[in-house]
């Protein structure tokens, strides 16, 4: 469910909004239903009307509402006869199919106080209509909020030019974003919960593995999406989730997630969701696999890195009596091998995609298991002491000697060696510090204040995805 907040003072054109989108959405065959408030004997332009009748929008029946009483605050009597009718329309809706479109005109000065149409919001919300616009007097937008118990996912100006158009791009396209909210939690849950585990244990071809689950995950998320450039956002809030679990490193799966996320989305934008797309995005996840080790230690280590690994490589490769190629190519060769198994893995999914494994549908019923609400957003001093934290890690001062001692022992200084040493210790503190310095609740704020409403619609369902929520899909604790 998309709640969408149409805002504005008496009199600024809130139901002429919601009156052209429910004409707009019948035009395009969607199922519309709700109530528009139809004033009568306004005598003041910005002022409430002597009398309210409701419009129901599927029967075209009109209901006496309210009448202007003076005497009360809000100055207005409302029927009780109109709310049992009411009452009763709310409460049929739950033995329907989900409407596309739920219009509720309008919540006000009564609303906030709990009373009038506040009263069937719990029935009307567990008809899970698809998109709910909803007209919010000026003024009561925040004390609606809390007693709908949900925030508003966009809020619109009714006086804006482009009202009815944002209107209909969420009425077409909430789908999308719906699917990439999904998609997104059951991966960074997978993440927190399996991915942390694996990790911990140090198992050989566990990035690989990881990798090739998240390129199903992005193939079968991207298969019914309207438009596919949208995919990008499911990596990238599996890795935001990954921000919040209590267990294991940030940096590396964070990375790995979003680059292999981009590559992915990259190759079908470019060349289609056919089989040349899929097998091309296959394989650039499962590359980066194989690369992504490499390239983060040639960002702490620098140009040393691949002639002192060159060297290990042809001591060991003389002392067994083998001939060995070079770093290079055995890095090519392991791309190669990662890339081609992660694009045959994901090829032979795509040819059964119209039927969505158990495993997967398991994973997206348990949304982001092992992701916690209760973390405490990360100020910098936390995030340094975090990134100290993770600069200990023996997987990361262990090729930093082994590079620094080949270098020395090959002829070069002890202050060349020692270089070595503090640029990675450098680097590998800032990038750690950085990556434990994101918070995915801190982004979905920004993209709620700049307008992205699809992007936070999906990273605020991902965010609040618990297992007892999975029907759309399928149908805390603080770190350590």
């Amino acid at each position: 469910m998309v709640l969408v907040a149409v805002t504005g003072p008496v009199g600024s054109g809130k139901t002429t909004v919601l009156s052209s989108l429910v004409q707009w959405g019948k035009e395009h065959l969607k199922s519309v239903d709700g109530f528009l408030a139809l004033p009568q004997d306004r005598l003041v332009q910005q002022k409430g009307a002597q009398q309210y009748f409701l419009q129901m929008i599927a029967s075209g029946k009109t209901i006496p509402f309210a009448r202007r009483d003076e005497s009360l605050s809000p100055p207005y009597q409302i029927d009780p006869q109109a709310l049992k009718e009411l009452s009763s329309w709310a409460t049929s809706l739950s033995g329907l199919y989900p409407l596309s479109l739920l219009v509720l005109d309008e919540f006000g000065p009564l609303e906030a106080r709990g009373q009038g149409h506040m009263g069937h919001w719990e029935i009307l919300r567990k008809s899970n209509p698809e998109v709910v616009a909803m007209a919010v007097r000026d003024g009561s937008l925040r004390d609606i909020e809390q007693r709908l118990g949900i925030l508003f996912d966009v809020v619109i100006d009714a006086t804006a030019p482009d009202a009815l158009s944002k209107l209909q791009a969420l009425v077409l396209h909430h789908s999308d974003w719906t699917r990439v909210g999904q998609f997104g939690a059951a991966a960074g849950g997978f993440e927190a919960t399996v991915g942390s585990a694996l990790h911990q244990t140090r198992l050989p071809f566990t990035g690989l593995f990881l990798s090739m689950v998240q390129s199903l995950v992005m193939m079968y998320a991207g298969d019914r999406l309207t438009d596919r450039s949208r995919l990008m956002w499911v990596p990238f809030i599996s890795a935001g989730l990954k921000a919040l679990s209590p267990y294991g490193s940030r940096l590396r799966p964070m990375l790995g997630i979003t680059i292999q996320g981009f590559l992915f989305t990259i190759a079908t934008t470019i060349l289609g969701w056919n089989v040349i797309g899929i097998l091309a995005a296959g394989w650039f996840v499962g590359a980066w696999a194989a690369l992504q080790g490499v390239v983060l230690q040639y960002v702490f280590i620098g140009d040393n890195l691949f002639p002192a690994v060159d060297i290990v490589i042809r001591w060991a490769a003389n002392q067994l009596h083998l001939n060995m190629p070079g770093i290079v190519t055995l890095v090519f060769l392991w791309m190669m091998v990662c890339g081609s198994l992660s694009a045959f893995v994901t090829m032979f999914a795509w040819l059964r995609r119209h039927r969505l494994p158990a495993r997967l549908s398991a994973m997206l019923s348990k949304g982001t298991r092992g992701v916690s609400q209760n973390v405490v957003a990360p100020t910098w001093g936390v995030a340094v002491r975090r990134g100290l934290h993770d600069l200990l890690r023996p997987l990361f001062w262990a090729p930093v000697i082994v590079v620094a001692a080949v270098i020395v022992m090959t002829g070069s200084s002890w202050e060349e060696g020692m270089w070595i040493v503090v640029r990675a210790v450098t680097v590998g503190w800032v990038l750690f510090s950085v990556a434990r310095l994101f918070d995915p609740r801190k982004l979905l704020a920004w993209l709620r204040r700049k307008g992205h409403w699809g992007p936070a619609m999906a990273l605020s369902r991902a965010l609040h995805a618990q297992p007892e929520n999975s029907d759309d899909v399928t149908k805390g604790t603080p770190e350590k």
